[in-house]
């Protein structure tokens, strides 16, 4: 048995987990192909000892998009909380999602995110997170535009697209400040144009 460096087992197992997602977030935010060796490497265990503490590699991409997804929604969620009519919603859903992706480091999150496979399990984090993300910019697009689904529909993916290029121009290395005053902006022109 492994010598162990905790008070219990159980902190000594919660202790090389840690480690092992910290080294596999530190290689995907290098973009490092994340594989046993690697993430062994990085966190100085045994390449066998790796599966004592998680089923797969890929796990771990799981595990360090869980570090990050749920207070990445909080955020958003608290800051379109503060926002009061339905065009400040949309509006701020863009700017607090742009400032929490500044703050993570987008590119290399969504890049782990994606390049998970199916298989691995997250227990529906990511596409939970995802949904509520667009239901909630869905729903004040219904509160501007009303009933109208194509509408509503057609207004969200343009916001989404405004997001997406601001999300494009922060890991291109743009100014943040930047990025999130012209899409905000740009989203306040959707709002002013659309209703």
């Amino acid at each position: 048995m492994p010598r162990i460096e905790a008070a219990t087992v159980a902190e000594h197992r919660a202790q090389v987990q840690a480690r092992l997602v910290d080294a596999a977030e530190a290689l995907l935010r290098e973009r490092v192909p994340l594989t046993a060796g690697a993430v062994s490497t990085a966190a100085g265990i045994a390449r066998n000892s790796i599966y004592r503490y998680v089923d797969s590699v890929e796990d771990l991409r799981a595990l360090v998009v869980a570090r990050y997804l749920p207070a990445w929604v909080a955020a958003v969620e608290t800051a379109m909380d503060g926002a009061g009519t339905p065009a400040d919603r949309v509006v701020t859903w863009v700017r607090s999602n742009l400032t929490v992706a500044a703050g993570s480091g987008h590119g290399w999150l969504m890049e782990a995110t994606r390049s998970a496979p199916s298989s691995v399990p997250d227990d529906g984090l990511v596409d939970r997170a995802h949904t509520g993300m667009r239901d909630t910019l869905t729903d004040a697009w219904r509160d501007l535009l009303g009933d109208e689904p194509d509408q509503v529909a057609i207004a969200v993916a343009l916001t989404m697209g405004v997001l997406e290029a601001g999300f494009r121009r922060l890991d291109a290395g743009s100014p943040v400040d930047l990025v999130v005053d012209l899409a905000g902006r740009a989203a306040r022109g959707l709002v002013d144009g659309l209703t």
